[in-house]
């Protein structure tokens, strides 16, 4: 394969992944069921979330006050071809769930926080408007994706993770 090519397929797969944990913790969670393929598979919290629609309605019933922050790191991308990829990598998972379900404690002053994606506005979707308590790290899981190109996106095939280390 042309070297350039090569390179902008990896950077392309490599932004797939960070644009769907931005996503997450933004709260766009119609963006996150789109970055799932028509017959793929999130193999989340043990079990098979099969397809956009299963995504989105398994991710309607988060909690209303959770925040989280999926940091993305060791990303390896092995192109399978110009269409088929496999990716390896480790997420860091910050989490905290409002008792109240707001996304704020108390009063949120009139400071944005900052969402994973770098944006001021609601991290997690939640309208928070002031930081979360910084605990320790919820989790660490290493994850497998299969990307498959579609148009000018990729799309999720498959992904499997599994906890290395968990909070709690």
């Amino acid at each position: 394969m042309d070297p350039v090519l090569r390179t902008r397929l990896t950077l392309s797969c490599h932004d797939a992944v960070i644009r769907f944990f931005g996503a997450l913790d933004d709260g766009r969670l119609d963006d996150v069921a789109g970055a799932i393929a028509e017959d793929g598979v999130w193999h989340r919290q043990g079990k098979a979330l099969r397809g956009p629609g299963e995504v989105a309605q398994a991710l309607a019933a988060r909690p209303a006050g959770r925040v989280t922050a999926h940091l993305v790191q060791n990303l390896v991308v092995d192109l399978d071809d110009d269409h088929n990829a496999r990716v390896r990598y480790l997420v860091l998972t910050y989490r905290h769930d409002f008792p109240d379900g707001s996304g704020h404690a108390g009063d949120t002053g009139s400071a944005g926080a900052v969402g994973a994606a770098g944006t001021a506005g609601s991290a997690g979707g939640t309208g928070a408007a002031i930081p979360a308590p910084l605990g320790a790290p919820y989790s660490i899981a290493a994850y497998e994706d299969r990307l498959r190109a579609s148009g000018t996106r990729w799309l999720v095939v498959e992904r499997r993770s599994r906890n290395l280390f968990i909070n709690g």
